[in-house]
């Protein structure tokens, strides 16, 4: 049987898809193609359970475009899953030729993709966590007893000056009103090694190189900046050779996780039963408006009143 997997973006979303493709890859022994844009395909260019992977490299455009139509029309495939719910990812469905194309139910389709002619799963909680979300695609299939796996190739890129033992802290977010306080992630990083004489580590992408000049000057010798100075597959030696991590609503807080770490996690706006750490602590304050899943906010208090205490609380829960 050969499948095609349609999803395309954000690292979290593809890491939490990775269960699905295994138990088809597991129980239907199918061959797995999946198409995937930049961002997340250093993440399954080398998986296990991926047969194939089509790059869509929006950033060639027009180039990729008929690069991309040209590969899916090179195979036939008994079926392709829409998993990302958006036109583009509707579109390319349509490209591959394809005895059957399933996507989500009318109410989780973004984008009126619930127009197109796709098989639709049953409605379900679209609270419910995304890995479980996809995993309905399976049940679907009919693949019973699902056992959640990811199953990363460890990468072996250590960077250099990474000590032997260290906490991770990552500070970004894709969302800002999402992220935590320079003040907040010093004052944790100051109390870590305090207690623990543990080296905390802060990890982000280049658009988080303020920030980390602001803990920077807050912080003294126990703090090591690695923001902006990894690859993905380097990012992913990191995190898997950390005590804990600590992260806001991100990709890597999911890497970390599908690489087994215990994660502190910690939520304001975007709702942890739907994207949060399937593994470790969560940190929420019990606010009314909390949470929201606004994308802007002039006051995210929600955040701004997590205080590094109660993280060090969770880190102790761990260690």
């Amino acid at each position: 049987m050969d499948i095609l997997i349609v999803k395309l973006g954000a690292l979290g979303d593809v890491i939490n898809t990775l269960p699905l493709v295994i138990s088809l890859k597991t129980h239907l022994k199918a061959r797995i193609d999946w198409l995937i844009e930049p961002l997340s395909y250093p993440l399954i260019s080398d998986h296990p359970y991926v047969d194939r992977v089509i790059l869509f490299d929006k950033y060639k455009w027009p180039k990729a475009l008929l690069d991309t139509s040209q590969h899916l029309g090179s195979k036939k495939y008994d079926m392709t899953l829409d998993l990302q719910r958006i036109l583009k990812s509707g579109f390319f469905s349509m490209l591959a030729k394809s005895d059957r194309r399933i996507g989500f139910d009318r109410k989780r389709c973004k984008e009126m993709t619930w127009m197109l002619p796709f098989e639709r799963i049953p409605e379900s909680d679209p609270k419910a966590h995304m890995v479980y979300q996809y995993l309905e695609f399976a049940d679907y299939i009919g693949i019973p007893n699902i056992d959640v796996r990811w199953e990363l190739p460890i990468s072996e890129m250590r960077p250099d000056g990474l000590p032997e033992k260290y906490i991770v802290l990552n500070i970004g977010a894709t969302k800002p009103v999402n992220r935590w306080t320079p003040e907040g992630f010093s004052s944790l990083a100051h109390a870590i090694y305090r207690k623990y004489h543990l080296h905390c580590i802060i990890t982000g992408g280049p658009e988080d190189h303020t920030m980390a000049k602001n803990i920077m000057s807050l912080s003294g010798d126990e703090v090591l900046n690695f923001v902006g100075k990894t690859s993905l597959k380097e990012l992913q030696t990191i995190l898997f050779n950390a005590r804990v991590v600590v992260s806001c609503d991100t990709g890597p807080m999911h890497l970390a996780v599908a690489l087994g770490k215990d994660v502190v996690a910690l939520f304001g706006p975007s709702d942890p039963r739907r994207t949060g750490n399937l593994r470790g602590e969560v940190v929420l304050k019990p606010l009314h408006c909390s949470p929201c899943n606004l994308r802007t906010c002039k006051d995210p208090v929600c955040m701004t009143s997590i205080t590094h205490e109660e993280v060090l609380e969770r880190i102790e829960n761990i260690l």
